[in-house]
């Protein structure tokens, strides 16, 4: 018995040194840490309940939607009453004019339309602005309340530019069908609201032009558009005419800025 006991005591002193000399040696590694009670939350946290999943699958329905949307090119539907409450609530600044030229590879063409000028002249309007190797302003209205706006802006780059060699181009819509029935009163109408040195240079359409509205953005038909396009046909910049028909200060420097820094940038192409 006591032999046995001897033995047993024996064989736990052997293997308690063997244990201390593996522990000593790194072959025992230590035994891992508890979890800590932030894993445990984490590893719950993962387990969303249904209201969480349907909220984040509606997010991502979402996401789907506008990326989706920003693939559709938005095309021109006229509505008559969404624009006259859109340029109420808006005081006429449909669009907020950028503080700086579109840069070139991001500038969209002058796009193509069918036009008459007050000389009787008919004409492709993009070869009118492209074709004369000019940086152009180009003014566009659809009725009186938005060509009562223009005439400042007009006279303003004409008198601040028509030296440098840069032209003035005013295209008037009228887009009912039925106007068409006294296109020659139309006519001398506008000849009448302009001055006659601008005549060659002033034009109308009539009838409905929704591809070239939707390229140039043209979504509102109460208010005065003004486009500033290079010399090779490109649309730099756009600035909308405000309710109150009356260009301010602020509003002219803005388009004399930015009409001299294309003014250089065309300097500085011909002399490449």
């Amino acid at each position: 018995m006591l032999v046995a006991r001897t033995r047993t005591s024996s064989r736990r002193l052997a293997l308690a040194a063997l244990a201390r000399r593996l522990s000593s040696a790194g072959e025992v590694p230590p035994p891992p840490p508890p979890p800590p009670a932030a894993s445990k939350e984490k590893a719950k946290a993962k387990k969303a309940s249904p209201m969480q999943n349907l909220r984040d699958a509606m997010d991502a329905l979402d996401l789907m939607i506008e990326e989706a949307e920003k693939k559709v090119v938005k095309k021109y539907r006229p509505n008559m009453f969404a624009e006259f409450k859109q340029l109420n609530d808006t005081g006429g600044k449909v669009v907020v004019a950028p503080e700086t030229l579109a840069d070139v590879a991001k500038a969209a063409p002058f796009p193509s339309l069918r036009v008459t000028s007050l000389t009787g002249e008919d004409a492709d309007l993009q070869q009118v602005v492209a074709g004369s190797r000019r940086v152009t302003l180009v003014l566009t209205s659809f009725k009186n309340f938005g060509l009562n706006m223009l005439p400042a802006w007009r006279d303003a780059f004409a008198t601040e530019f028509g030296a440098a060699g840069a032209q003035t181009v005013t295209l008037n819509i009228i887009e009912d069908w039925y106007m068409k029935l006294v296109q020659r009163s139309i006519t001398r109408g506008l000849q009448e609201k302009a001055p006659a040195a601008t005549h060659a240079l002033t034009f109308a359409h009539f009838g409905r032009c929704d591809d070239f509205r939707t390229a140039l953005d043209l979504y509102n038909s109460f208010t005065g558009y003004a486009h500033l396009v290079d010399a090779k046909g490109r649309v730099r910049w756009m600035y909308v005419a405000t309710a109150a028909g009356e260009a301010t200060p602020e509003d002219l420097e803005r388009l004399m800025r930015v009409t001299r820094q294309l003014l250089e940038q065309s300097s500085q192409s011909r002399r490449r």
